[in-house]
């Protein structure tokens, strides 16, 4: 199948069967009933494939829906990649298609989407202007960590930053937790220490915030925690982090100035040299 995007690529697939087009009763389509990866490709290798497919493979089994066929999906991947060697390449999962209703029906063969686009998001010229949305993400555990379709509140968050003149959102839980960004995980420094927030009630775990948790060690260390947003005036220092841009940091949070350049930032930027060569300085 021929991209949208001038030099683009993507391939459809039901179970092992390539297709033309989408059923239009697949269940992604209709209820959101799946999953998605978002992935930098660089020299026609994904660096981070494996944490991509572990958060695939976990999101998969939290929602019953059948991983595709090994083989399929490596082959699946390496035409993405012939086709367009740097760029992005996303997938998406979906259980398939069936009957009407909410309830799954009998099984059927899982829906595969690959598209890959040779452009890259813009690198951000300065450090960032975010604020706290009023949009907020809905608590619940069993949707919590994994990348699943339903992305309205991102949506919506995205349209309210875009009308405020902000270049990223931040988004907090029902109940009040600072949680996300609108497009990647936060790193927040309070009080002279990193912390990123905790994600069992809502948000993603992206694979860079994982990355760092494993492989960055700034002074004093980095924890997961969580953070009232009648505290925000506690924070020092906001990274932005996901796959695709990286590590960006914020300069102003709402009406107060951040620091944009903050102890462990450098440390930060090496260990996602070093993890993906994408990121490394020409």
């Amino acid at each position: 199948m021929a991209g949208t995007e001038p030099g683009g690529w993507s391939g459809l697939w039901q179970g092992r069967t390539r297709v033309a087009a989408l059923d239009p009763a697949d269940r992604g389509l209709a209820y959101g009933d799946g999953l998605f990866e978002t992935m930098r490709a660089h020299a026609g290798t994904l660096p981070w494939w494996p944490r991509h497919r572990a958060r695939l493979a976990a999101g998969a089994a939290r929602l019953g829906i059948p991983l595709p066929d090994e083989a399929l999906l490596d082959a699946a991947l390496g035409e993405a990649l012939a086709r367009v060697p740097g760029g992005v390449v996303k997938l998406v999962l979906t259980r398939g298609a069936a009957t009407r209703g909410y309830a799954p029906g009998p099984e059927a063969p899982p829906t595969l989407w690959l598209t890959a686009s040779p452009s890259l998001p813009p690198a951000a010229s300065r450090p960032l202007v975010v604020d706290l949305l009023e949009v907020r993400l809905g608590v619940q555990p069993m949707l919590a960590g994994i990348k699943h379709l339903n992305r309205l509140e991102q949506v919506l968050g995205a349209a309210e930053a875009a009308r405020r003149g902000l270049d990223e959102g931040l988004m907090a839980d029902a109940e009040g937790r600072l949680t996300a960004g609108t497009r990647g995980n936060l790193l927040l420094r309070t009080d002279g220490r990193w912390w990123t927030p905790a994600l069992d009630h809502a948000g993603i775990a992206g694979t860079v915030r994982g990355l760092l948790l494993s492989e960055w060690t700034p002074p004093g260390g980095l924890r997961v925690d969580t953070l009232a947003i009648d505290r925000l005036d506690r924070i020092e220092a906001v990274l932005l982090v996901n796959a695709l841009r990286g590590i960006l940091p914020a300069g102003r949070l709402g009406a107060r100035a951040l620091d944009p350049d903050p102890p462990g930032l450098d440390t930060a930027r090496a260990a996602l040299a070093a993890a993906h060569p994408a990121f490394r300085e020409p």
